[in-house]
């Protein structure tokens, strides 16, 4: 089993500039503008109330301890928390100290799943490892239980638990458990409090050579066809994309045009430096997330996606012509492996 001995709990306060309205022009021949709204620089409140029972924006301080059998960790950081994807994700960045010295990043994302009416939790850590869970709020106690749903490459009979108990609205703790086939292989307990407001992100570049093929950040104006009965749709798309503090990962919020309604999403990209693949983490607004596991090649500069969760055949091609630059094609198939549909974009940076 590839042990696993950070925690994350966190989230950060970005602040970023403000903008107004983004004009599409129409596709239609008519000529006509619409309006899409552009994603606002940082909600200040949550979309929906059910969300106030996670951490409240701002700076925390945290301490975390991971026990196995063979050794004790101790690791003690800052916390960041914000809202993201229009209020509908609560982003959570940490930077940790461990007990020889040494830094790492995480971050976390938190938010409500309607068709499941349950919260998901996505936990991406500072080397690229990527897990999913839900959980469950339980008011009385004012605890969050959450269970693993994502766990790449553990083998069977491994899962992951957690329980959050909110102390006050400003302090909280965390006891973790991996198990396997029921069995207790590593434990974990973290404590948090929150001691100030939202803190600016620093400006990060990407940690490593391959998280740099995955483009630069800034804003993102993109073009995406699909045929839809029969019909050839053109889907216009704004965004915009940041690496977060360590430039472990690169996010990034959107828009798309939907005969003049934005539909807001957004996804989070990073690099497994263990297992050698890219990871891509796609997440709706009304809380399904999607992730998929990337192989690059270098002869033609693209990423090959495969769905791995929830399980699915869909294929993504995305060629990365240049830092500012980049095309997609996505394949679905059926379970017989015939191509059912496709679709294809491209995406230019313009500041």
């Amino acid at each position: 089993m590839r042990e696993r001995t950070a925690w994350i709990m966190g989230g950060i306060a970005a602040v970023l500039p403000v903008a107004g309205l983004l004009i599409w022009l129409n596709l239609d021949g008519a000529g006509g503008a619409i309006e899409i709204p552009l994603l606002p620089a940082a909600p200040s409140e949550p979309s929906h109330p059910r969300l106030k029972v996670l951490e409240e924006p701002g700076k925390w301080e945290i301490v975390k301890t991971a026990k196995s059998s063979a050794a004790t960790n101790r690791n003690t950081g800052t916390l960041h928390a914000y809202w993201g994807l229009n209020g509908h994700c609560l982003i959570l960045e940490a930077e940790l100290t461990d007990q020889t010295g040494a830094i790492t990043y995480e971050l976390g994302v938190k938010h409500f799943h309607d068709k499941i009416d349950h919260y998901h939790y996505t936990l991406i850590q500072d080397d690229g490892y990527v897990r999913g869970l839900i959980g469950k709020w339980k008011a009385q106690t004012a605890q969050m239980d959450w269970w693993s749903v994502y766990l790449p490459g553990a083998p069977a009979g491994v899962n992951q638990r957690m329980v959050e108990q909110q102390l006050t609205p400003g302090e909280r703790t965390t006891s973790v458990e991996i198990l396997n086939n029921n069995q207790l292989e590593l434990s974990g307990f973290n404590e948090s409090k929150r001691v100030g407001g939202s803190e600016a992100a620093p400006t990060a570049q990407p940690a490593t050579p391959e998280l740099a093929r995955l483009g630069s950040a800034g804003v993102w104006q993109e073009v995406e066809s699909v045929m839809q009965e029969g019909k050839l749709v053109t889907n216009r798309i704004n965004g915009r994309s940041r690496w977060t503090r360590g430039g472990r990962a690169l996010i990034y919020e959107g828009v798309i045009d939907n005969n003049g309604e934005g539909v807001y999403f957004m996804w989070v990209k990073t690099y497994d430096r263990m297992d050698g693949v890219y990871r891509f983490v796609y997440l709706f607004k009304d809380g399904p997330v999607d992730h998929f596991v990337g192989d690059w090649d270098e002869a033609t500069k693209t990423i090959k996606w495969r769905s791995i969760q929830p399980p699915g055949n869909r294929v993504i091609h995305e060629t990365f012509v240049s830092p500012a630059h980049r095309t997609w094609r996505v394949e679905f198939f059926d379970n017989d492996r015939k191509l059912v549909s496709s679709s294809s974009g491209e995406s230019r940076l313009k500041e």
